[in-house]
């Protein structure tokens, strides 16, 4: 286990400039996962505009999470060998930014495809880094500084639909994505100021080829059996939440023909449960341990999921998707456990590969799609439930906590 020795553990109490330093890097991750969703509250209006299919629409999700899960853990290894994770994150995230940019301009849905796939690509080094970064940076308050971290990011989610809603209703959705990625331009010179360049880090990292250090980096994390099960228990999580939220517009749209301002609003209030709810979570970590603080919100998360798919009634859909929003967002938990059983030398690694894992939840946009174009919307929901019960089961095998 790790100790993770950094100034911020010097201080007796806290500064001003730590209280700075953890909002800057709070809205970095609050503009990450608001990258992440940026085109679900618009999905609707792609559909329209290229005459899409809902396998299409899947299709366009899937490819950002795709790439997520396909550069997110050699990123993560990157960071730990060569030390440099503050410069990763600034280089992937404005890659990121460049690519929904670029959305303006394009007519065609395989460009579509391709620059979402490149925006994902950028977008898979902030959690391992900006984790890595905020847990280094705060070891003396880890619990709330990654809870709080957290919240931004659910912060960030909650903005994107409000803003994206009103600026689609004047400008269209590809205006939209665009002024939605714009306040990059602003957040990643700032970070590039503030936090360290990594030269210490790279005093600890492994020396040798990059191909060696990998395999020395992988083995360490995978010996870690707590690690591991945390990483399949959030992959299962994405399973059932990616879907879930992803296709939430679709079903707003086509089971009740909400517009898509209503639908911003549902999609807001969702993320926006999750500002309140992720310092809590943060709280049941430090009070149950994991194990205990994530069974009981993956098994409601399965029966609320069931609930939005299924419900008759469109007044119910937005006060069960803020009850669902309460429940999800896990990452607190899953974040901070991690941090505590990892190596500080495998610690973007080990969150590397719990992030990877959580990328499958890629396939959960397309295995709902086939299953909504074969059978019903619905029985999509049935599959997502089924995914937050069987990651329910996972986490009763991780260790309790000790006494």
């Amino acid at each position: 286990m790790s100790t993770l020795p950094t100034e911020g553990t010097a201080r007796p109490r806290w500064q001003l400039q730590d209280y700075l330093d953890l909002n800057l890097i709070g809205a970095a991750h609050g503009l990450s996962d608001g990258f992440a969703k940026l085109l679900v509250p618009v999905l609707a209006l792609i559909v329209a505009d290229l005459q899409l299919s809902v396998f299409e629409a899947g299709l366009l999700l899937s490819s950002f999470t795709a790439a997520e899960f396909l550069f997110l853990y050699p990123l993560s290894t990157l960071a730990d060998h060569s030390g440099h994770k503050k410069w990763i994150l600034i280089g992937g995230l404005g890659l990121a930014t460049g690519a929904f940019l670029a959305m303006y301009w394009t007519t065609s849905f395989w460009l579509l495809v391709a620059l979402a796939f490149l925006a994902g690509a950028g977008n898979a080094v902030y959690h391992p880094c900006g984790t890595a970064l905020t847990a280094l940076r705060f070891a003396g308050r880890r619990a709330f500084a990654i809870s709080y971290h957290g919240m931004w990011g659910n912060i960030g989610v909650s903005v994107v639909p409000v803003v994206q809603a009103a600026v689609a209703a004047m400008a269209g959705w590809r205006t939209a994505v665009a002024v939605c990625a714009l306040p990059a331009l602003l957040l990643l010179p700032l970070i590039g100021i503030r936090f360290p360049s990594g030269k210490r880090d790279q005093e600890s990292a492994p020396t040798g080829s990059l191909q060696n250090s990998v395999k020395a980096l992988t083995g360490q994390v995978l010996r870690n059996r707590s690690v591991v099960l945390l990483a399949f228990t959030y992959a299962l999580n994405g399973l059932s939440t990616k879907g879930m939220t992803g296709f939430l517009p679709l079903l707003a749209v086509t089971k009740f023909g909400m517009e898509t301002a209503t639908v911003g609003v549902i999609l807001a209030c969702y993320f926006g449960a999750g500002v309140v709810a992720k310092p809590l979570m943060g709280l049941l970590y430090d009070r149950w341990g994991a194990r205990s603080a994530l069974f009981t919100p993956l098994v409601l998360t399965g029966f609320l999921t069931l609930a939005l798919g299924f419900t008759p009634w469109s007044a119910t859909l937005l006060v069960l998707a803020i009850i669902t929003g309460i429940f999800t967002p896990i990452s607190p938990i899953i974040l901070t456990a991690a941090a505590d059983v990892a190596d500080e030398e495998v610690l973007a690694s080990s969150i590397g590969l719990i992030y990877t894992c959580y990328g499958l939840g890629f396939l959960s946009p397309l295995i709902g799609g086939w299953l909504a174009d074969h059978f019903q919307l619905e029985s999509s929901y049935l599959f997502f439930a089924l995914m937050a019960w069987i990651g329910a089961t996972v986490s009763t095998m991780l260790p309790p906590r000790p006494e």
